[in-house]
């Protein structure tokens, strides 16, 4: 391959005597340390995209480290603010080629155009995600990076959103058809799990096709939870799932599907509005790939999705929860009334239907999932898109409670095995709503949220069609 066409960002002055040293700790975690005569540098694993080799005939090829740094001096936003970086150097060990190298563009981002000029690699920029940073990333890291491996801009098409409708026009009128007619297609999408869910809505909403090929996603987290980013591994480094885009594989994302009484209604912008939702057979649907939620769990999520909440990114859960289980009236803060009835598997293979006997309930959530956060494990038991469901379920227990095991949870878990927990792999969950006021009967379904009709019930289940790939 030839030198990265992108603007060289550092190089170690010609003519000076290098020093290569690559330090690898026991928890897998290496830096590389570069020193020479006038100058020195070390560059961690955790930023570093991959490493290119020229391949012009010459007695010791430059090689390129490309990495994502933080472009802020403040440690509160090294996450929130990147620059894309090339280094050239020579010799690098052995070992931390072995860990780096790039052959060049991988596979899944090799998608051929059509015989039009249409192109079938899709950089989708969610603008208004999370403290919307997504537009930044793509101009600063992004476009460099995929030009550091040959891909212009006229090997891709850029989809910026300009609505929250926009990923779910984009994946009907486009990617959907296309799958449809085995055209093979990677979507690098720059959004928080909202964008994946409207991708996985949209595909499932229709039939496929015997051609059917399942786009690839490649995820750049931009979301404030990022659960589903969190929990595959693709947060582990500083390159906010840059470095698994470039050296991961296509898996497999597990779905779930959750039926409404008729009558449940989508609540949108900031719950002051409604609008109606997909039917089937009579119920309303909706898909998911992270959590189906109620109790504490829908109601923080829904009560701090408004525009002076998301400023704050993650912490706004935080601060909803706060508000939740405190109330300024000096309250006890609710408990959530309603029959939950789990569906599992016995030891002959059956399933069968278990009903809570406890009908009041602070908090419970149906996760394919372990992190909610990066530091918030939810359900340690899951492993990455291993499309198990588990429920954790607190009872009727005080808000001091609920903050203990949460608090727990924060701490990497164990909360899971407190007495006052229900911990366990379920096929799925069904609840009877008996609840008179509207803002106790939310359901969270992976950030969107349901109100569900008086009287009425919603049912989660694994699904039985995976529509779409995730790079990791």
């Amino acid at each position: 391959m030839d030198a990265p066409p992108v603007p060289l960002s550092q190089e170690i002055p010609r003519g000076s005597d290098v020093g290569l040293r690559f330090d690898l700790k026991k928890d897998g975690d290496g830096t590389l340390a570069l020193n020479w005569d006038s100058g020195e540098n070390q560059i961690h694993d955790s930023q570093v995209v991959g490493v290119l080799q020229e391949t012009r005939n010459k007695e010791v090829q430059p090689q390129w480290i490309l990495r994502v740094v933080p472009s802020h001096s403040s440690l509160e936003v090294i996450k929130s603010m990147f620059a894309f970086e090339s280094l050239r150097v020579s010799n690098l060990p052995r070992n931390y080629l072995e860990r780096h190298m790039l052959p060049g563009a991988p596979e899944h981002l090799l998608v051929p155009p059509n015989a039009d000029g249409s192109r079938n690699l899709h950089v989708i920029v969610s603008i208004r995600s999370g403290t919307g940073q997504a537009q930044q990333y793509f101009d600063d890291v992004l476009s460099k990076a995929l030009a550091a491996i040959g891909l212009d801009r006229d090997t891709y098409h850029v989809h910026p959103t300009k609505s929250d409708k926009s990923i779910m026009e984009i994946a009907e009128k486009i990617i959907l058809p296309r799958a449809n007619q085995g055209i093979r297609q990677t979507i690098v999408l720059l959004s928080g799990d909202g964008g994946i869910v409207d991708i996985v809505n949209t595909l499932l909403s229709a039939s496929q096709s015997d051609e059917y090929i399942k786009p690839s996603i490649g995820l750049i987290p931009m979301g404030t939870g990022n659960a589903l980013a969190n929990s595959s591994g693709l947060n582990r480094d500083a390159t906010s799932g840059l470095s698994r885009i470039f050296r991961g594989i296509p898996r497999s994302i597990p779905s779930f599907t959750t039926r409404f009484s008729l009558g449940s209604v989508f609540l949108t912008d900031e719950g002051k509005k409604t609008e109606s939702m997909p039917l089937q057979s009579g119920c309303g649907i909706v898909h998911g790939v992270v959590v189906c939620s109620w109790a504490l769990h829908a109601s923080l999520v829904s009560d701090s999705d408004t525009t002076e909440y998301r400023k704050f990114g993650a912490q706004r859960f935080q601060m909803a929860a706060k508000e939740l289980m405190t109330p300024a009236d000096g309250s006890a803060p609710h408990v959530y009334n309603g029959k939950i009835t789990l569906y599992k598997t016995d030891e002959r293979g059956q399933e069968i239907a278990e009903e809570m006997p406890d009908t009041k309930t602070s908090y419970i959530v149906a996760t394919l999932v372990s992190n909610f956060e990066e530091r918030l494990t939810i359900s340690p038991a899951s492993k990455p898109l291993d499309g198990q469901l588990r429920v954790l379920r607190f009872g009727d227990i005080s808000g001091a409670d609920v903050l203990r095991l949460m608090g727990m949870a924060m701490r990497g878990g164990g909360h899971e095995r407190d007495v006052m927990a229900q911990y366990v792999p379920i096929n799925g969950l069904k609840i009877q709503f008996d609840e008179s006021d509207s803002r106790w009967r939310r359901v969270c379904v992976d950030g969107k949220i349901v109100q569900v009709d008086e009287g009425g019930w919603m049912e989660v289940r694994r699904g039985n069609r995976d529509v779409v790939n995730l790079v990791v």
